[in-house]
């Protein structure tokens, strides 16, 4: 199949068109892949900023009429992991940063290099972080677990530095953020995300695992 034309990439990041074929060919076509998630990345951020600049009600009814769009998040490490997410324009706006976490977290597996240290080994990515965080970074030792260390990098969440710890299970990629207590946002209430996702604190900082696989691989990921 030949990349998508840019109308049809709007249309289907619209929901306006729907098809197999097309789905098969996100999820392994990178180059498309990234061309939808921009597409509603875009639509998003104006939704957001036509509800920032509040508008007449019969105006925002009108646009609210016309934006039930799905969004598809790609994730992208040995292959292209495209997730549906319904209604991700027109969700309930919350307080919560974990939507701002998981874009993060899309965003970097998107990229061509989501990390900057590359290694499995734990003694390796641990002291690469020294000196350019305010706080040692506990890199889990996970060598009898299902799971595999990727590397890592630095993050900024609103200016504040964190840890990012790119993690693997067979093809699936887990991006964990790890903050120091009064760094971390405040409210990381769990939303409707598609993916998901995991928020435990310990020693003084705070984890937030996300990831398209199960919950229960998150909790055992936390237990590592």
């Amino acid at each position: 199949m030949n990349h998508l034309a840019p109308e049809d990439v709007e249309r289907f990041a619209d929901g306006e068109i729907t098809d197999s074929a097309i789905e098969q060919h996100l999820l392994e076509c990178a180059r498309c892949s990234m061309a939808v998630l921009q597409v509603v990345q875009m639509k998003r951020a104006i939704h957001e900023a036509i509800r920032d600049e509040a508008p007449p009600a019969a105006l925002r009814r009108r646009v609210s009429a016309r934006e039930s769009l799905p969004a598809w998040w790609v994730a992208v490490a040995a292959i292209i992991v495209l997730v549906l997410i319904t209604g991700l324009l027109t969700r309930t706006r919350t307080p919560s940063a974990l939507p701002e976490l998981v874009d993060m977290h899309v965003t970097l597996l998107a990229s061509v290099n989501p990390v900057d240290v590359v290694s499995t080994d734990r003694h390796t990515v641990k002291p690469w972080f020294e000196g350019r965080l305010p706080f040692t970074v506990p890199v889990p030792d996970l060598a009898a677990t299902p799971f595999r260390l990727i590397g890592g990098r630095v993050v900024y969440w609103r200016a504040n530095p964190a840890a990012y710890l790119l993690i693997g299970k067979a093809a699936h990629r887990i991006s964990v953020f790890v903050f120091r207590d009064d760094l971390a946002p405040r409210d990381l209430r769990d939303v409707p995300s598609g993916v998901s996702t995991s928020v435990w604190r310990a020693r003084g900082l705070t984890f937030v695992a996300i990831g398209q696989v199960t919950r229960e691989d998150l909790q055992q990921l936390q237990a590592a």
